[in-house]
């Protein structure tokens, strides 16, 4: 029997034992979640990675910091004349600085224009075209208004006065005189006699010389007057808001064209199309491959009005000033695309059979497209290509065929204009391997650049040659290597494969060693029905004996 005090003793040996138990499972549970709790702050402390795919840049507004220097008769006209200078640099005259606010002075009154207060001042006048404002230095200074000068330079040279003389000068006179005088008065006669002679003479003589030598002698004269007037001079460093042009507008930049048209119209199986709804279609579809390459900058000329529209507005004031930064950023064609439809036909053609009331018909046809590229700037024609099309022909029947006329011409657009646009790229950025791993490929241009399932010709190229008489560069040289399949496309990418088994690709890769040439034709049966598969379907009517499983001519009697 078991004494009370031993079940205590045994009661409290086996609490003792569960509180030790627990608080050990509690130590382990607290050392096994620490680690995952540094864990996640570690996890919360490192950077978030950067995102694989990039934010579209389309550009748009941002600021740019300037300092500049400027005058003015008072302070705050200085710091106008400075904001006024520093828009025009960041932005270009092109932009009106008028039509930014940055008239301050009139606001500004008892704001100090060091102080903080009033480059808010700045940015609020300017409504944020000018952010950041601050005065770097100032000082009055005294400019010149006006210069007086006079100027007075003359020279002589020594001289020589020398010379003789010798004259002589003499002159005589002489007079003689007679008087007399006889009277008749008281028989009284006088007669009385008197004569005299007087002479004169006078002579001068002159005899002399002088040498007289005087040295050179020049004269300098100089006066100038200058009138001074006390200005401000500051200098000053802000944010001005410019406008920041996306990654593709560094591109080439190119401008398809209307297209040449030679006809009003085109008959394309039992439809007539204008020649203008074909030319448009033309253009829009080479616009639309040339951007889906993402190697140029295509610009729509079809939205000018559009885009007229939008700079008046920003003109006209009903946008923030900072907008005024996108005036002047229309871009300017490298190179224009000018596309000739020289034919584009799929016609029908009827024969009335003789011996049955029945006409036999069939069509036949094609299309050919000429293009230029022209460097817009100078008009130096870079490329000239044409490419033609043709139908499949059908064969004469009298089982009433008819062919959808619109489906095949958007069928041989399209077929030509991915042509131009492969020739366009073929000659500025050629279809490039830019990693290889194994047979798997990977092509740096997507899009329409390249079809899923086409299979096209690989080379290597090697070193580049030089024409020794030109001088210019002829490119690398180029050893054909392989054929590349195309298995995916994607909007930038393509994915393909090499299909000859053997082909040793060097490692590592470099990217670029190795470019597509041309399309070539399928070899294996999966990519023979693939091609047939592209081929333009003809539309037959209800009374085609393909209905019936028969070939028109063996169920034609007048075939």
């Amino acid at each position: 029997m078991t004494s009370p005090s031993i079940k205590v003793t045994c009661g409290v040996i086996v609490a003792a034992i569960l509180l030790a138990a627990c608080q050990k499972k509690t130590t382990d549970n607290e050392a096994v979640s620490a680690p995952a709790a540094s864990t996640v702050q570690q996890a919360a402390a490192a950077p978030a990675s950067a995102p694989l795919r990039a934010k579209p840049d389309f550009g748009g507004v941002t600021t740019q910091h300037v300092e500049v220097t400027a005058t003015g008769p008072t302070q705050e006209a200085a710091v106008n004349n400075a904001i006024r200078l520093a828009i025009e640099q960041t932005n270009g005259k092109r932009i009106d600085s008028a039509s930014v606010q940055v008239n301050t002075g009139s606001s500004g009154k008892g704001t100090e224009v060091s102080s903080p207060a009033y480059a808010e001042l700045v940015a609020s006048a300017t409504s944020g075209a000018v952010s950041h404002f601050q005065i770097l230095s100032q000082r009055q200074i005294s400019a010149p208004t006006s210069t007086d000068e006079e100027n007075l330079k003359a020279s002589q040279g020594e001289s020589w006065n020398k010379g003789n003389v010798d004259a002589s000068a003499s002159s005589n006179a002489s007079m003689s005189r007679r008087v007399g005088l006889s009277g008749n008065d008281d028989s009284t006669s006088v007669d009385a006699s008197a004569s005299g002679h007087a002479s004169a003479s006078e002579s001068e003589k002159l005899k002399g010389s002088w040498d007289q030598h005087q040295g050179a002698q020049q004269v300098d004269y100089n006066k100038k007057h200058v009138d001074y007037v006390t200005k401000w001079e500051v200098r000053i460093g802000a944010d001005v808001a410019t406008y920041r042009q996306s990654d593709g507008a560094k591109l080439t930049i190119v401008v398809v064209a209307q297209p040449q048209v030679q006809e009003p119209s085109y008959q394309v199986g039992d439809s007539s199309i204008s020649s203008d709804a074909i030319a448009a279609e033309v253009q829009s579809k080479i616009s639309e491959a040339l951007t889906q390459t993402h190697r140029f900058t295509v610009l729509d000329r079809n939205a000018d009005a559009a885009i007229s529209e939008e700079i008046r507005r920003i003109q006209a004031g009903n946008t923030t000033p900072a907008d005024t930064a996108r005036l002047g950023q229309q871009l300017t064609a490298d190179l224009i695309v000018i596309p000739t439809i020289n034919r584009f036909e799929y016609a029908r053609h009827q024969h009335k059979l003789e011996m049955a009331d029945r006409t036999l018909v069939s069509y036949s046809g094609g299309g050919e497209v000429a293009f230029r590229v022209v460097n817009a700037i100078t008009g130096q024609m870079v490329m000239s290509q044409s490419f033609k099309y043709e139908f499949p022909s059908t064969a004469p029947t009298t089982l009433g065929v008819s062919v959808e006329g619109r489906k095949l011409a958007s069928g041989m657009m399209d077929s030509m204009d991915h042509s131009i646009v492969a020739s366009i790229l073929q000659s500025t950025y050629p279809l490039s391997v830019v990693q290889a791993q194994g047979k798997n490929v990977v092509i740096n241009q997507g899009g329409d650049a390249l079809q899923e399932g086409a299979t096209y010709q690989a080379v290597t190229l090697g070193k580049p040659i030089t024409d020794p008489q030109s001088g210019q560069s002829l490119g690398p040289t180029e050893t054909p290597c392989c054929r590349v399949r195309i298995d995916r496309v994607s909007v930038n990418l393509s994915y393909g494969h090499i299909v000859e088994d053997g082909v040793q690709i060097p490692a590592p890769f470099t990217p670029g060693s190795m470019e597509l040439r041309g399309q070539v034709a399928a070899t294996t049966p999966k990519e023979a029905n693939l091609a047939a598969s592209t081929r333009v379907a003809l539309h037959v009517g209800k009374k085609h004996a393909s209905e019936s499983g028969n070939t028109p001519s063996s169920n034609d009697s007048n075939w």
